[in-house]
């Protein structure tokens, strides 16, 4: 295996190196690991058929609103000086290069490089987290502390693409205080030879310009991206789907009973999203029995917020 290391120079420049690879923070998503990125996600984002969300902070003449990545970034010498404080005999040093194999097409860009005079060469992969959110989401039903399997898994691609010793995730919890965690984790070369059996396959895929189906629970925003623009003037005939009979009938059940931010609701949404993913841009769908489904565009303007768009999913009974 043979590693690149290119020196970060800017954002632009560290996002495009990103775009040609399949990044440690992202493979998650295809051993089904992540709650956020899928298959279908990364497909459509390596293709350019999508785009990523808005990761710039906000800034105005009195305020600064840091997005995600902006937190992060600027958490990480705040975590890197609690880790020296913590480890006195470490030499803790923030990475500046993009690690990357051109050949399996992995990259990484690791926060933290570190010698530990017992161990050798290590990492530390950062996370900053919300305090009650570390409560609920970084410990098991046991209340034994349990990060979230894709951050295992990023940072054992780091430790491989690296050639690190060891490895630590460092969580860096923030409320009232701030309390910075070290995770061990364990450098496991059964998920390094996974994750790159499945790059391949996904790479594969994108050349061969077959993208994955969906998981219906978490690609809804995939979706309404793919096919947010409805052509009222496009319509299908859906009379030999027997898919979307059932979904029409579990859709139904579920307005009798959903009320906002209930469980019903939320299945509900998922349903909406396969019958949009069916229809693609096409605005309506006709089924046997007469039915027809329309689910065109609504486009909101932009006051306080963003203006927007969606597609809201409608059933039209049969005309007797």
């Amino acid at each position: 295996m043979t590693i690149e290391r290119i020196a970060i120079e800017n954002r632009a420049q560290w996002l495009a190196l990103r775009h040609q690879d399949v990044t440690a923070s992202a493979v998650a998503g295809l051993l089904g690991a992540s709650k956020y990125m899928t298959p279908l996600r990364l497909h459509m984002l390596k293709t350019g058929q999508i785009s990523e969300d808005s990761a710039d902070d906000k800034i105005s003449d009195d305020a600064i609103e840091l997005s995600a990545l902006g937190r992060g970034l600027a958490l990480e010498e705040v975590g890197a000086d609690l880790l020296r404080r913590l480890k006195p005999d470490w030499i803790v040093s923030r990475n500046t290069e993009y690690y990357r194999d051109s050949e399996l097409r992995i990259g990484a860009t690791p926060d933290l490089l570190v010698n530990d005079p017992a161990r050798g060469f290590g990492l530390v992969q950062q996370k900053s987290v919300e305090a009650s959110i570390f409560r609920t989401q970084w410990h098991n039903e046991d209340g034994e502390l349990s990060p979230p399997l894709e951050y295992f898994i990023q940072t054992i691609v780091e430790a491989h693409m690296t050639g690190a010793q060891w490895a630590a995730i460092g969580v860096l919890i923030v409320s009232y205080g701030v309390k910075f965690q070290l995770v061990p984790v364990e450098i496991h070369g059964g998920i390094w030879e996974r994750v790159k059996r499945e790059v391949a396959a996904f790479w594969k895929r994108v050349a061969a310009n077959e993208p994955p189906p969906p998981d219906l629970a978490k690609d809804g925003a995939v979706i309404a991206q793919l096919y947010g623009d409805a052509d009222d003037d496009l319509g299908i005939d859906l009379s030999g789907n027997a898919r979307i009979v059932e979904i029409l009938a579990e859709r139904e059940a579920l307005k009798a009973r959903e009320k906002d931010g209930s469980e019903a609701e939320k299945a509900r949404k998922v349903l909406d999203s396969e019958i949009i993913f069916t229809l693609g841009n096409a605005s309506t769908g006709r089924l046997a029995d007469g039915r027809i489904i329309t689910a065109k565009t609504t486009r909101r303007k932009g006051f306080v917020v963003e203006p927007s768009a969606y597609r809201s999913v409608k059933v039209k009974e049969a005309r007797i």
